[in-house]
């Protein structure tokens, strides 16, 4: 039978059209499957995608910030990759497979953080951390007739101690107002103690705050974190009337170093065991020591185990050899207070490339150890000219900065038996002359420029595979980059870091997993800067 042909009047009406796939679209098959389907192909994806994925919808936002899913993203980017860089690591640990693994012995050094609930967070504030961004806050310290503020941080707090306001505490969180303040005198001496140093101590639910005076004598305070108060515990009287230059804290305990070089330390509670105890007793002295000359900078260190108390203080000398090297003098002692062991040692041999005594073996027998010195090798492969900067010691790191815009690395070695310092690195990344390091037990460091208008932060933890051996390190560090640098905030203004006057000093205070913490120094102002990685 033959078409019939379409009428003229129907060529008006609306075409009926067949739908095809292209008018359909996909079919959303993915919404349809259940929340654990979906976490494991969530699980599968990189950051970026995860990011993209949270913007979709109420569900996937939830899904795709899953605390989970992130945890086994900062295993894969942070831990890991630490794990397979250990010698001891490579021969026995992880299959080559293995992605994730939640055994909190696989974590190493981030096992703190085991009990993590916000996962996505500590990714990203390790990811800021090795970028470098961050925020910046100021707070102004007005005090052009006054001694230079002392400034240190501890548990979230930050304590400031100078003679016109007495002993400051701030909180991160706010870092412009005043969490307490308590004088450092008392209102009926006419004139004001001048504090010379500054040292605190995390106990428990408190915070201990030592502080030293330009009289030799050094007060003890307590900060309740409860309540916010600060109270004063004791004061007492030092070993000499010569003001205290360093300090270092670790309850009961505090190594004091006056400007006549004489170093003493206190048991500041003794007959108390308990850790959280803070009756007021007495202190007693329970070592003392006499430097003929004493050449700064120099750090002190305090270790408490449960079994013995470890004082360290490191200095600096002029070699023949090799220049400007390091000495170690190190203090261990019983809980008793009975000395232990008395030891010392030098970076001489890692300036010049040689390995300690301690583990240089014969190779047909594992038992005798060669005792003829090593001949040293003409130039030392790590010579300084001019004395270090600064230096910073948080064990086992040791760290020290130069003029000549390096920092220098050592690892300090201590056991029962022997101690020594383990190979030796430059570190190279700033244009200018180093002025001021710190450096962690974790191996996180800051450094300052001289000028303060380069700030880098340092993971060493790479460095230490690479000590002792001839392979190449190379290392850069992280300059910080304020995302509002330079920008007004309301009620303050901001100056520029850029310029930066020449007689301004910058130095670092303390930093901790999510701040850094710097003290820019002026001509009749202070500043205290706080870099936000969070």
């Amino acid at each position: 039978m033959p078409k019939r042909c379409r009428d003229r009047q129907d060529s008006d009406l609306p075409q009926k059209r067949i739908r095809t796939w292209n008018d359909i679209g996909p079919v959303d098959r993915l919404s349809r499957l259940s929340n654990e389907l979906l976490l494991h192909i969530l699980s599968f994806l990189p950051v970026s995608s995860l990011n993209v994925c949270q913007r979709l919808s109420h569900r996937f936002h939830a899904l795709g910030g899953d605390s989970e899913i992130w945890k086994r993203q900062y295993y894969s980017q942070w831990v890991r990759p630490r794990a397979c860089r250990l010698a001891n690591i490579r021969r026995t640990a992880l299959p080559a497979k293995t992605v994730y693994s939640p055994k909190v012995t696989t974590w190493f050094d981030h096992g703190h953080l085991a009990k993590e609930d916000n996962w996505k967070r500590q990714y990203r504030l390790r990811h800021n951390w090795s970028k470098g961004l961050c925020r910046v806050t100021e707070v102004e310290f007005p005090q052009p007739s006054c001694p230079p503020t002392l400034v240190r941080f501890c548990a979230g707090v930050v304590f400031t101690a100078d003679s016109a306001h007495g002993l400051r505490a701030w909180t991160t969180r706010d870092s412009a107002c005043c969490l307490a303040r308590i004088p450092l005198s008392a209102p009926s001496k006419s004139s004001p103690m001048t504090p010379t140093a500054l040292a605190v101590s995390l106990i428990q639910d408190k915070i201990e705050i030592s502080v030293g005076l330009e009289n030799g004598h050094f007060r003890l305070f307590v900060l309740n974190l409860q309540t916010s108060q600060i109270d004063l515990q004791s004061s007492h009287v030092g070993s000499s009337d010569a003001a205290i230059t360093a300090m270092a804290l670790s309850s009961p305990y505090l190594m004091v170093v006056s400007q006549h070089k004489d170093l003493t330390l206190y048991n500041l509670r003794p007959g108390s065991h308990q850790a959280g105890e803070t009756e007021s007793f007495e202190p007693r002295q329970v070592a003392s020591l006499k430097a003929d000359n004493i050449v700064a900078p120099m750090t002190l260190s305090l270790r408490v185990s449960s079994f013995e108390i470890v004082a360290t203080i490191v200095y600096s000398f002029f070699h023949i050899g090799c220049g400007w090297s390091l000495g170690i003098q190190e203090l261990r002692l019983g809980k008793d207070g009975q000395q232990l062991d008395s030891r010392l040692a030098t970076t001489v041999d890692s300036q010049y490339g040689l390995r300690p005594l301690q583990s240089r073996k014969r190779r047909h027998s594992a038992e005798s150890v060669d005792t003829q010195p090593p001949i040293p090798p003409r130039a030392p492969s790590i010579l300084h000219q001019h004395p270090p900067t600064s230096m910073s010691y948080s064990h086992p790191y040791l760290l020290t900065s130069h003029a000549d815009n390096t920092l220098t690395m050592y690892l300090v070695v201590s056991t029962s038996d022997s101690l020594f310092v383990q190979g030796g690195r430059r570190l190279w990344g700033h244009t200018s002359s180093v002025s001021a390091v710190q450096v962690t037990n974790r191996g996180k460091a800051v450094s300052v420029s001289s000028r303060g208008d380069e700030i880098r932060i340092w993971e060493l933890e790479t460095a230490i595979s690479s000590l002792g051996s001839r392979k190449f390190f190379e290392e850069n560090g992280v300059q910080l980059n304020a995302e509002n640098k330079g920008e007004p905030e309301p009620g303050r203004i901001f100056p520029n870091l850029e310029s930066v006057n020449a007689q301004e000093l910058t130095l670092p205070i303390g930093f901790d997993e999510e701040r850094v913490f710097l003290l820019r120094e002026k001509t009749g102002t202070q500043l205290l800067e706080c870099y936000d990685f969070t």
